[in-house]
């Protein structure tokens, strides 16, 4: 069960689905309509079960979704009624309640828990956690920065969550993709450093600080370009910012995008200037496609992004992302090898069948 998703959840979901092997596992997807129409597109082969599923706390609309969740499960003869996100937790824990039930059940925590500053929010975020940590029969979170976080403020017991990471398909050939076409439409200079951040345009993405690390790039002379991937609600905000620090022209908002691995064939280095982080798929895609990358030391990025890999720095902090653009933009032959270390653990550690594998593995346990 999902709710309405989007970003590196989105990519997690189809890819587990079609990784998981069907003689197997039968996936039963619950999920709002709207998302019911993308998912019957993209996986026809799929049952999918629309409900009026929606973001945020909607008390009659959840509790309807609520109650009808134990009946599918009986209907469809579910071993593992398995949620995503927070809300699908808390939308699945009446399913939990029940004494006789005979499927079992898992939630996965894409992200970290919630810090609200407001101390009732704060409450409200704990306690339902908490509960969905106490009545789900086991956590999957996607990173070790989460599993340890999930552990000490949910006070469970180190058995009860897993740490399954994200996977991506480990094989495109981006030493295929024509990439002149591109930098012509978007009027990419050859030979000019191009720089490129793929996010969901909100402000805990960071990418406000990349703006302005990109104003002192160019007080310093540096000349280049910056594709900045995605949308979001934030966008405005940051074509303006973009305005007030005199870095328009360099930069270049594509909004959202499909050609992804053309995007990633055709930069120079990959920049996540996030300030909250589970796992990131676009760094994964990144490190796939042979591209050193420069993040933010948050969540569980330091899990993928290391000194072989990458360069982190703290979030937050314009001059320090831009003393990193220029290190290495400076220093062809690392650009080289941070990618190609990066290309190679992809490959070695984060693939959709190595992810898919796992869950198969903990749901078998699961029913024993």
């Amino acid at each position: 069960m999902v709710r309405p998703v989007s970003g590196g959840m989105r990519q997690h979901l189809k890819g587990l689905w079609q990784y998981l092997d069907r003689k197997l596992v039968e996936p039963f997807i619950v999920c709002p309509f709207e998302e019911g129409k993308n998912f019957s597109r993209e996986n026809p082969e799929f049952t999918i079960f629309p409900l009026d599923i929606r973001q945020g706390i909607n008390p009659w609309h959840d509790w309807q979704v609520a109650i009808t969740l134990p009946r599918l499960a009986k209907a469809w003869d579910v071993e593992i009624i398995h949620a995503h996100g927070y809300k699908a937790g808390l939308l699945s824990l009446w399913a939990g309640l029940h004494n006789y039930r005979r499927y079992r059940l898992v939630c996965t925590f894409h992200n970290p828990l919630p810090n609200p500053s407001d101390i009732l929010k704060n409450w409200a975020t704990l306690t339902s956690a908490r509960a969905i940590g106490r009545i789900v029969d086991h956590l999957i979170v996607i990173s070790r920065f989460i599993e340890m976080d999930t552990i000490k403020r949910l006070h469970l017991p180190e058995g009860k969550v897993t740490c399954i990471y994200n996977g991506i398909d480990p094989v495109v050939a981006h030493e295929l993709f024509d990439t002149g076409e591109l930098k012509r439409e978007w009027g990419v200079p050859e030979g000019r450093p191009l720089i490129g951040t793929i996010a969901r345009l909100i402000p805990q993405k960071g990418i406000q600080y990349l703006i302005e690390a990109a104003a002192l790039l160019k007080n310093e002379a540096f000349d280049f370009r910056m594709l900045i991937v995605g949308d979001g609600p934030f966008r405005q905000q940051l074509e303006e910012l973009a305005v007030g620090v005199g870095v328009r022209e360099n930069l270049l908002f594509t909004g959202f995008r499909r050609d992804i691995p053309e995007i990633l064939a055709m930069i120079d280095l990959f920049v996540l200037p996030t300030l909250e982080e589970g796992m990131s798929i676009a760094v994964l895609e990144a490190m796939r496609a042979g591209k050193p990358v420069i993040a933010s030391r948050v969540g569980g990025v330091p899990e993928i992004v290391t000194k072989e890999t990458g360069i982190l720095i703290r979030p937050a902090d314009p001059k320090a992302l831009a003393a990193a653009i220029q290190q290495l933009w400076s220093d062809a032959e690392t650009r080289k090898r941070m990618g190609d270390a990066g290309r190679e653990q992809v490959t070695n550690d984060f693939t959709l069948n190595k992810m898919a594998e796992k869950h198969y593995y903990l749901y078998k346990q699961l029913i024993k």
